[in-house]
């Protein structure tokens, strides 16, 4: 697997309590800025798709828009039955004013 980290946005788009989406290289993601902290996972819920980054967060909790389903925005573990599904969580650098989220792609 090789890490490579891409530019997801400016840290100042996405305010404390707030989400937003991004495409990094194809890959739907959703940022969540938990008090200061930032925070990235797979943008799509495990139960129909339904997109992560238009839901509810509350504290590190995203809830999908679609059903309720209810994630931790920290380690992708679902906080609703059915308990052990997870969605995928990506590791995050501010440099400099900039948001980077890194993705471990297959080696080719």
């Amino acid at each position: 697997m090789a890490r490579e980290w891409a530019l997801a946005l400016d840290l100042g788009a996405i305010s404390p309590g707030q989400m937003a989406y991004v495409d990094v290289d194809g890959l739907p993601v959703a940022l969540a800025n938990v008090g200061g902290a930032i925070y990235a996972f797979g943008d799509s819920c495990r139960h129909e798709g339904g997109p992560l980054s238009s839901g509810l967060l509350i504290g590190e909790a995203v809830t999908c828009p679609w059903h309720g389903w209810a994630y931790s925005v920290r380690t992708g573990k679902s906080l609703i039955p059915p308990v052990g599904l997870r969605i995928p969580v990506y590791p995050v650098r501010v440099e400099d004013g900039q948001i980077w989220v890194g993705v471990d792609w297959p080696d080719a």
